[in-house]
């Protein structure tokens, strides 16, 4: 089971962005393509346990 402390978002707006969250930091990262952005979503989740949230646009 994962920490609340960390989380995993994959976010669509005009690109594919995947905002890490884990011990404390928050790191965005994008992606031109959706295939690459889930497939990083899913191994984070993996590491930290945690399930992948998606947002349309999220804040």
């Amino acid at each position: 089971m994962g920490s609340p402390e960390h989380a995993v978002e994959i976010l669509r707006d005009k690109k594919w962005t995947v905002r890490v969250t884990a011990y404390g930091s928050t790191l965005t990262f994008p992606f031109e393509a959706e295939s690459y952005a889930r497939s990083y979503a899913d191994g984070q989740a993996f590491r930290l346990g945690v399930e992948v949230a998606e947002c349309k646009k999220c804040a």
